[in-house]
């Protein structure tokens, strides 16, 4: 789970630098990684072993320089989840307007998706939809996928929860709305949640390096420090030896 791709450093944690993403890719395609889109999990026995997906959240206009174009060059895939209220305008949660706030454009996003990406839905204005009647989150979700639909002209079938935050009424809401996958931030493999309404999935932030991104593919887990690694490999051991005694 990516979201801004500034130039610049980065105002938010969740965000990462341009040339840091670069990094990533770079990183994934030598290490021989298969980039497929979200949608494409809900026939995961015909993807290959090292398969990852690339999501970008929310919908921030530097993600056209800083990771279509180069997902693009290097024949690679991605899926973004966009808040329809801000299309072509500036988020609103990340506080006054700026290049970092700046959001993709219509134009953007058909371009996009005809070249193969994603476009996935992520409600209408940002909620955090636990604080919503169910009523009120279906009008976001709903209308959103609605949106999307008419602009790419195609059945928009993933979703992904604002800030990570649901209670039984969104999943209740992103079924009724028709949607297929649906994805929270919570860390862990595919597969590790039954439910495609909850996939897991693994935070970038802004100071992560390849190295830390390589950890994270390994471990499916948002803290790799080497500390957590220590008391991993620690306890690892120790079991082996108690269980050799």
């Amino acid at each position: 789970m990516y979201h801004g791709t500034p130039k610049d450093q980065p105002k938010s944690n969740y965000s990462i630098r341009a040339d840091r993403f670069s990094a990533h890719l770079r990183y994934l395609k030598k290490q021989g990684w298969n980039s497929v889109l979200f949608r494409e999990l809900y026939n995961v026995s015909a993807l290959p072993e090292k398969t990852v997906v690339l999501t970008f959240d929310d919908g921030y206009a530097d993600n056209y320089e800083g990771v279509f174009l180069p997902l693009a060059e290097n024949n690679m895939k991605a899926t973004w989840f966009i808040t329809t209220d801000c299309i072509g305008k500036h988020s609103h949660w990340m506080g006054p307007p700026s290049a970092q706030t700046q959001m993709l454009t219509v134009e953007q996003l058909r371009q996009m998706e005809n070249a193969g990406m994603e476009i996935g839905s992520h409600t209408c204005s940002h909620p955090d939809l636990t604080t919503l009647s169910y009523q009120q989150q279906q009008d976001e979700i709903t209308q959103s996928k609605q949106v999307l639909e008419s602009i790419i002209h195609k059945k928009i079938s993933s979703f992904a929860y604002p800030y990570g935050r649901y209670n039984s009424d969104s999943i209740s809401a992103a079924k009724d709305a028709d949607f297929q996958l649906a994805c929270t931030t919570s860390p862990g493999w595919f597969g590790s949640e039954k439910n495609p309404l909850l996939v897991r999935r693994i935070t970038i932030f802004a100071n992560d390096s390849v190295s830390i991104l390589a950890r994270k593919l390994t471990f499916a887990d948002n803290d790799v420090s080497w500390k957590k690694m220590t008391r991993y490999y620690y306890q690892r051991i120790n079991d082996r030896l108690i269980g050799n005694r």
